[in-house]
């Protein structure tokens, strides 16, 4: 049994696009929901304008990866390689969607790269993005462009590193607030047949467990819907990650404001949705 569309209404996609691989993960993900809900998929590349900012800099030096051989940047070399990166990921994005049939249209702007999909951000309802981009963070699975917008954005957003494989399984933190009961109903109507819906219930102790396996339960038969359950031990974070990473495959839902979401996004490799 499908879920009413008003659980989670997703018509239009946002992806961030740039040259990274989390960048093409972002995309296929992106993709693959797309054709699922039959949605929309919008591409935006920005522009950086800290990088052009830094290129026309006198000391300013680029370190091949390869050679490890310093050059110096100057603005128009920028300019045609951010010309050269935005083309490539209008192709990127052309060649995943049109053998799906998807709708999709691309958009190239200049700026600060979290100011500007924040702000394209109201004009969708779901935000795609690699969890680390152009500019890494050390020591780190989310970038500082990912974080921003995760904390941020208006809109759910979809977090990852590696695209999700065609079949998966869905997971669901759910905590018993209104806030998790939304990302229950989004994590519901996102489960596969073939991949199943887990719900996740973090609790300290066995009853209070036992009391939000219930609660989450009774929802979903109001549906005419079932999951597997699984508890974890919300006061031991090693373990419950530990626990969570054995299926880096699975899409992980959550709420935004879940005491969980930083955990998931900064610990875990599997893709997270944050739900708003």
């Amino acid at each position: 049994m499908s879920l009413p569309p008003s659980e989670l209404p997703i018509r239009r996609i946002l992806v961030a696009l740039d040259a990274s691989s989390h960048s093409q993960a972002a995309l296929q993900s992106a993709a693959d929901m797309a054709a699922k809900v039959g949605a929309e998929l919008l591409g935006l590349f920005v522009e950086d304008s800290n990088l052009l900012q830094l290129a026309g800099l006198p000391f300013a030096r680029e370190v091949g990866g390869v050679a490890g051989r310093a050059r110096r940047l100057d603005s128009p070399a920028m300019e045609r390689s951010l010309k050269a990166q935005a083309e490539r990921s209008r192709l990127a994005l052309a060649a995943i969607a049109e053998p799906w049939r998807l709708r999709w249209s691309f958009r190239v702007v200049r700026g600060s790269v979290a100011d500007e999909v924040l702000a394209a951000a109201h004009e969708v309802d779901l935000v795609s993005i690699g969890k680390m981009g152009r500019q890494p963070s050390i020591g780190s699975r989310l970038g500082p462009i990912a974080r921003r917008v995760a904390a941020a954005a208006p809109r759910p957003v979809l977090l990852t590193k590696h695209a999700i494989p065609a079949r998966h399984g869905v997971g669901v933190v759910y905590e018993g607030t209104q806030a998790a009961v939304k990302a229950l109903w989004a994590a519901a109507r996102l489960s596969r047949e073939d991949g199943g819906l887990t719900v996740l219930i973090p609790a300290t102790n066995g009853a209070a467990a036992q009391l939000l396996e219930d609660e989450a339960a009774q929802l979903l038969r109001s549906r005419g819907l079932s999951a597997h359950y699984r508890w974890l031990d919300s006061g031991n974070t090693e373990a419950l990650v530990r626990l969570l990473q054995e299926d880096r495959d699975r899409l992980v839902v959550a709420s935004a404001d879940s005491p969980l979401a930083q955990t998931l996004l900064e610990e875990m490799d599997c893709p997270v949705l944050l739900v708003r």
